[in-house]
């Protein structure tokens, strides 16, 4: 038998603050304003376990001591008149949470358990105006805690934010196990306080140098950089994902091959397969960026990411000119990542530049690698246990290719949402088996580009009539 009930956390300690939101959590707060089904998509989810000799109440005091540290889990967000959002973080108060109790004898998988828990926790989002921004559950046996899952707003949290908590909870959980003090909060700014400096001299300068940069970049740009290549289908916009131990594997030698950073590797891989795609002679891509550059907003748990547009060439001779090529563009989106959407958007939308390319890298970000074989015949073998879905099938997408990195450190997940006019669905199937073959490739030996070419072409020939 599996029996629900709730229970209050309560927090205090803290102070109260109202500001307004921060510029990632304006591209949030604009989202969910425009997109009617933001509501629902921008909230995150996480599981974790708890240590069996913990009790209930040692639980709910770490679930406090996670709100108390953390000012964007007590915050709730309001409109104004002219349709601008302000944060009002809260000093102290309670947050219900809900407890699920599966008996010994009940035969319900914990797996079940814990999807039913997130979804449930995540459905129907938040009443920012009510709501604080985070809901908790916590599964027992027989009063025994297990395992914790919780959802959270995009608004106060983004993806590594989320990482972020499970950490910090895991801590102060294991602090009580082994019977010593909670270990201190990591030193980073709160939402309010990044809120006050964007308003700083400072913070617009910051705004007004990215926005001389993006306009760089679109000088290079014109509306028709991603013409059709194909009929579309019904639905339009597919997006294919490939999940891949081998890439995880590859993905750490092949940048230490060419002596630069996993996210390096990935973008050149992706620019080299956008080179059978597009004409030329450069790509716009709308990079996403952690914006976690500065020390104090590295540990931050706030909506942080934002994307930044930047074009890419899609010249070179080698993959090593391609990878010097990303470098530097990496390198300048990170000088310029943290801006003022509002600022730019108008810009980007005369220039019609708002569709095209984005690039979404979360899955380097992550601590660990998994070892890979000693051989790459060894390591080709292993993308036998890669598996290929489609996801996704929908009649609209805001950008005409979107290139996601996500999974687990063992793990990755290679996922492409794209216009069926621009990659019919095979040939989306074809750019993710090429993508993980020229990774795993790479981390033993170089790649001529017109063999990444090649391999693309075979691909989608073998997958012409997969829909």
């Amino acid at each position: 038998m599996i029996t629900m009930r709730t229970t209050e956390v309560e927090f205090h300690g803290g102070r109260v603050r109202t500001a307004p939101l921060t510029w990632g959590q304006e591209v949030i707060w604009d989202l969910m304003r425009d997109w009617e089904n933001a509501r629902t998509f921008a909230v995150l989810t996480r599981w974790m376990p708890v240590p069996l000799v913990l009790g209930l109440d040692a639980v709910r005091e770490g679930i406090g001591d996670l709100m108390r540290r953390h000012e964007a889990l007590r915050t709730r967000y309001h409109r104004t008149p002219t349709g601008d959002g302000t944060q009002e973080v809260l000093a102290a108060g309670s947050l219900p949470v809900e407890l699920v109790d599966r008996s010994i004898e009940d035969p319900t998988d914990w797996t079940d358990i814990v999807t039913e828990c997130l979804a449930r926790n995540a459905a129907g989002g938040f009443d920012h105006e009510t709501d604080l921004p985070v809901r908790f559950s916590v599964i027992l046996q027989d009063g025994i805690p297990i395992l914790l899952t919780f959802a959270v707003s995009h608004l106060s949290a983004d993806f590594i934010s989320a990482d972020l908590l499970v950490a910090d909870l895991t801590a102060l959980l294991r602090a009580r196990v082994d019977g010593r003090p909670v270990p201190p909060a990591r030193p980073a700014l709160q939402p309010a306080d990044l809120a006050a400096r964007e308003e700083r001299p400072e913070g617009q300068l910051l705004d007004i140098e990215a926005t001389r940069f993006i306009q760089r970049q679109l000088s290079r740009t014109h509306p028709d950089m991603l013409p059709p290549r194909a009929t579309p289908v019904t639905p339009r916009f597919h997006r294919g994902q490939l999940e891949s131990d081998a890439v995880a594997m590859a993905v750490g030698p092949a940048a230490r091959r060419y002596r630069t950073t996993p996210s390096t590797i990935l973008l050149s891989v992706f620019t080299a397969l956008m080179r059978s795609v597009l004409p030329g002679p450069v790509c716009p891509v709308d990079i996403m960026l952690s914006n976690r550059m500065e020390p104090e907003l590295a540990t931050m748990v706030c909506s942080l990411s934002q994307g930044i547009m930047t074009v890419v060439e899609l010249g070179g001779d080698s993959f090593a000119e391609l990878v010097a090529q990303c470098t530097a563009v990496l390198t300048e989106a990170r000088s310029h990542g943290r801006h003022r959407q509002r600022t730019t958007l108008g810009l980007i939308s005369r220039a019609a530049a708002r569709r095209g390319c984005q690039f979404n890298d979360i899955w380097s970000q992550l601590p660990g690698r998994p070892r890979p074989p000693a051989t790459l015949a060894e390591l080709s073998a292993v993308t036998a246990s890669s598996s290929f879905s489609w996801v996704e099938r929908v009649a609209e997408k805001n950008k005409d290719l979107f290139m996601g990195i996500r999974g687990t450190a063992e793990r990755i997940h290679l996922s492409l949402f794209v216009d069926t006019a621009l990659l019919p669905p095979g040939d989306i199937r074809a750019f993710l088996d090429t993508f993980e073959r020229t990774v795993v490739t790479l981390a033993f030996e170089d790649v001529p580009l017109d063999q990444v070419a090649r391999w693309f072409t075979e691909s989608c020939a073998r997958y012409a009539r997969d829909r």
